[in-house]
């Protein structure tokens, strides 16, 4: 809907284009200020090279007494999406007839046998907004890899000013642990927590024996659900089946790995988790040690979010006549149609 777009140091990736959908490029015009021309130069935009906050400086001074026509429709939808938050909050898994999140990939009976296999009956957006609301509000997060960092954009709910240390644009697995320490060098005074899926952490996590051998306390937050849940997502949606990203053995049995006692091992004082109850517990008392920590959360998969496109999924929104659903239809292909010219 925007007429400019001002990019300030952004390298237009995939994760911040929704690979170059995301935009009307008809109707849309860029301005990029970044101190590389290279990137200055991406979406043909009117190029600023220079220093961001003396760029923002001067044209504060243009804005003065402007007033965006979307105000009120921004308020209007983040109070919608907070209504949603809330709903994923409190996601309850039923034995009988369980929707998740993320629809007609697993059966009911494949997810119960999730649930007898790993010994939980939580979601992964339930487990993650109650570490949200448990942990300090000046902790740092570090996420990365896999479905974690869509769920981190959704719904984490940050109220300090840089505590929210994602990578987007290249799904660095392992980086979540390694960052985690570097963030915990910068700033030692401050509780790091490093949100990793079991695929990424097992990947890389040498960093976790290099934090204990330094005594530099960082705290990985583990969200098992036996796989490569995001992987395994992308098979599923795109025509395909679940070919090899969920942890299995050879007679097909769901692996139950005990990442706490790998941990333990270390040195690190370590948790299981399969309820909130326990996840609140754990985190409250990793508050309290000095030596790095790691919680072993056992969740449920398909139970990360999905869609949204860009933010917030018109699909979620109640739809309910047939010219709205048209719109949709119509809005999708436009997406489409653009994605192929380049």
């Amino acid at each position: 809907m925007a007429d400019l777009v001002i990019g300030i140091g952004t390298r237009y990736t995939d994760f911040a284009t929704s690979s170059k959908t995301a935009f009307n490029f008809e109707t849309t015009k860029f301005l990029n200020i970044n101190v590389s021309r290279l990137q200055a130069y991406k979406l043909d935009a009117f190029q600023v090279v220079a220093d961001a906050k003396v760029t923002l400086e001067q044209l504060e001074p243009l804005l003065e007494g402007y007033e965006s026509e979307f105000g009120q429709t921004i308020i209007e939808l983040k109070e919608e999406w907070k209504l949603e938050r809330d709903r994923l909050s409190k996601v309850t898994f039923t034995r009988e007839s369980f929707d998740p999140e993320i629809k007609n990939h697993f059966t009911q009976e494949i997810l119960n046998e999730y649930a007898d296999a790993l010994k939980t009956e939580l979601a992964q957006t339930t487990a993650l907004i109650a570490v949200n609301e448990t942990i300090a509000p000046e902790s740092t997060i570090i996420a990365s890899a896999g479905s974690l960092p869509g769920d981190v954009q959704r719904i984490w709910n940050p109220t300090v000013p840089n505590t929210y240390n994602v990578e987007y644009g290249y799904s660095c697995m392992g980086y979540e642990v390694s960052g985690a320490l570097g963030v915990k060098l910068a700033e030692p005074d401050k509780e790091v927590y490093s949100l990793v899926g079991d695929g990424s952490f097992l990947m890389l996590h040498s960093e976790l024996i290099t934090s204990i051998q330094y005594g530099q306390k960082i705290n990985v937050v583990l969200f098992d659900n036996s796989g490569f849940g995001c992987i395994n997502n992308l098979q599923m949606e795109n025509g395909g089946g679940s070919y090899f990203c969920e942890f299995r053995t050879h007679d097909n049995k769901i692996l139950n790995i005990d990442y706490a006692k790998v941990a333990e091992g270390y040195g690190a004082k370590t948790y299981r988790v399969n309820t909130i109850e326990q996840l609140k517990e754990a985190l409250e008392d990793a508050k309290k040690q000095e030596v790095s920590t790691l919680i072993d959360i056992k969740v449920l998969p398909k139970t990360m979010t999905d869609g949204y496109d860009s933010w917030w999924n018109v699909g979620v929104a109640e739809i309910s006549n047939r010219e709205s659903i048209q719109k949709v239809y119509e809005l999708r292909k436009q997406k489409l149609e653009m994605a192929r010219q380049f």
